[in-house]
């Protein structure tokens, strides 16, 4: 999947454990908004059409509401989902203008941003839709030609930047196809998100 606007570079890539992507319960989700960018990952518990179908309901609730601030639609996303298997998901908005990325997880999608070092955001433990602490909106200052990267689980977690440091180099799209090829671990749904701040 390519969805790359003139104003912003960033790419996403799925891939369903069953290699159907109508049994995929991670979901990728980015917006434009004048000079800013609303990007969100999704993953619903388990895999499969069940998985499916909850995270499908889960995207169509964000994207009627992503203009709203993180905590509000996180929250509103859990009101959402209750009664579901649940999820997980990572929420960020990045301000071309201000340099400026706010930031709101709950669960196991990983967050990071590479310059020199890699610097890693701590998301709040919790699942959407079932038991959910109060979301915390975190706002980091971005520095030009930063990487975010956003990742599910069925990607391998921890992994040293020396590995994927030849890729940042290359357009959005590029390094998030390449982080899932080397990085999946082929046991669950995949899904990753790569934004490069160049303002």
């Amino acid at each position: 999947m390519v969805l790359n606007m003139n104003q912003f570079d960033y790419g996403m890539v799925m891939r369903a454990l069953l290699l159907d992507e109508s049994e995929c319960g991670d979901l990728a989700i980015v917006k434009e908004d004048n000079q800013r960018c609303f990007l969100a990952l999704l993953d619903v518990l388990g895999h499969g059409k069940k998985a499916r179908k909850v995270a499908i309901s889960a995207k169509d609730f964000i994207e009627q509401n992503y203009h709203k601030d993180l905590v509000e639609i996180m929250n509103d996303l859990h009101n959402h989902l209750l009664g579901t298997r649940g999820a997980v998901a990572a929420l960020i908005r990045v301000d071309m203008g201000s340099g400026e990325m706010s930031y709101v997880g709950i669960g196991n999608i990983a967050v990071s941003i590479f310059r020199r070092e890699q610097i890693r955001l701590v998301p709040k433990d919790g699942v959407i839709g079932y038991i959910m602490p109060r979301p915390v909106k975190q706002v980091i200052p971005l520095c030009q030609k930063d990487i975010i990267i956003m990742f599910s689980d069925g990607l391998r977690q921890h992994f040293n930047i020396s590995e994927c440091r030849d890729l940042f180099s290359q357009p959005a799209q590029k390094i998030a196809e390449e982080l899932l090829n080397r990085l999946w671990k082929a046991n669950d749904d995949a899904s990753c998100i790569a934004f490069k701040y160049i303002p």
